[in-house]
This record gives C-alpha cells, sequence and structure tokens, in this order.
C-alpha cells in the first residue's frame, strides 16, 4: 500500500509539473504579443522621456483603399506594406533639397535597422489632383524600395489641419504601425536618428509587424 500511496504522489507531482510547464511555454509565446497590442493600443504610454516623435492620440486610421497606385512609376505592389510598420513622407509636387534630404535621411535609417529591415517599408504619398513635376519624378524613382501612392486631397489636407496643424510639407513623416494606424508625427528638421530610436523600441516591444 505505501508504494502505490509514493507511485500516486509521483506521478500527480510529474503531472503538475507537466502542467507548469506548459503553461510556461504558452505564456513565454503569449506574452509579448498581448504586449504589443496593448502599446499599440495605448500609444500614450509611450510618451516617456527620450521619445522622439510627436504621438498621435488618439492615433489616426488610414484607410489602405484610399492609397491608390501610380502608373507613371515602377514601385513594389502596395499590398506589402499591410501588416507592416511604415514609414510615411508626404511628398510635394516640386520635391527641393531639404525634401530630398528627408528621403535619403529615412534611406539610410532603415539600412540600419539590419534584421528588421522586411519589418518596416517607406511610402511616398501625394495629391492626386496635383502631378508631381518631373523632376520631382526622377528623384523618387531612384529611390529603391520605396513605395508610392496617390491620396485625395482631402486625406492630406485632414492630417494636416487634425495632426500636423500646419499644411503637410516635403521633410515632414508620419510612422504607422502594422494595424493602419497613424501613432507618430515628425515635423520639419526632425532627428531622423530620433526616429531610429523611436522605430527600434517599436520593433523590441512588437512581434506584429
Amino acid at each position: 500500500m505505501g508504494c502505490k500511496r509514493i507511485g500516486r504522489n509521483v506521478a500527480e507531482k510529474e503531472r503538475a509539473s507537466g502542467w507548469w510547464i506548459f503553461w510556461l511555454i504558452v505564456s513565454i509565446g503569449v506574452l509579448p504579443m498581448v504586449v504589443a497590442w496593448y502599446l499599440v493600443s495605448h500609444p500614450g504610454l509611450m510618451g516617456k522621456p527620450g521619445n522622439h516623435g510627436a504621438l498621435i492620440d488618439p492615433p489616426r486610421q488610414v484607410d489602405y483603399d484610399l492609397l491608390q497606385p501610380v502608373s507613371e512609376l515602377l514601385s513594389p505592389p502596395l499590398k506589402e506594406i499591410r501588416g507592416r510598420w511604415v514609414i510615411v513622407h508626404f511628398l510635394p509636387k516640386d520635391c527641393t533639397r531639404v525634401c530630398q534630404e528627408t528621403f535619403a535621411n529615412t534611406y539610410k535609417l532603415h539600412l540600419l535597422l539590419n534584421k528588421d529591415i522586411p519589418r518596416v517599408r517607406r511610402l511616398a504619398v501625394w495629391s492626386n489632383a496635383a502631378p508631381l513635376e518631373a523632376e520631382t519624378l526622377r528623384f523618387v524613382s531612384q529611390d529603391k524600395g520605396l513605395y508610392f501612392a496617390k491620396v485625395p486631397p482631402s486625406f492630406l489636407e485632414g492630417l494636416g489641419r487634425e495632426i500636423a496643424k500646419v499644411p503637410l510639407q516635403g521633410d515632414q513623416v508620419m510612422l504607422m504601425d502594422p494595424l493602419g494606424n497613424l501613432i507618430m508625427w515628425y515635423d520639419s528638421k526632425f532627428n531622423p536618428y530620433g526616429l531610429y530610436h523611436d522605430l527600434r523600441r517599436l520593433l523590441r516591444a512588437s512581434r506584429i509587424g
């Protein structure tokens, strides 16, 4: 009887230990996803010292259907930006030197992301009511890996009015999360390394995208 009782106790301990290991494995896999979703849903939690961009609160949801392909330029299909972190450029009709430097800076910081490069895309949008000048088209066509989209002028006007508080310019960018929310805004003359550090922190905290 004593041996049976001991054997039963050992079996129960092994079963309890197995369940404990099972739930530990589940929590390791699920917890980072829960944290990532919570950060995306509550961007205000990121508003701590060291945050370089201006938080967009509440986040501005982007309707992907508003993004229209650009026939004048060869670019990867727009569907590839879905579910990714996206650096959004606002391309003016005439992309001046400051505008061009902004594109060059985001290109360089994208390369600095190393293994996280596939998680981030760069997108240039402009009004479908204002054709780009030939020189601007030539410039952006040389930026390999850049995605292009035309949008209604009302979309850009709304972003300028509600978020930037000024008409959007070529040296401003916004950061869009993998759920299609604009969550951070970087004003003219922003520090590209500030954007880089914000992105790195988001990528570390999130497994989505």
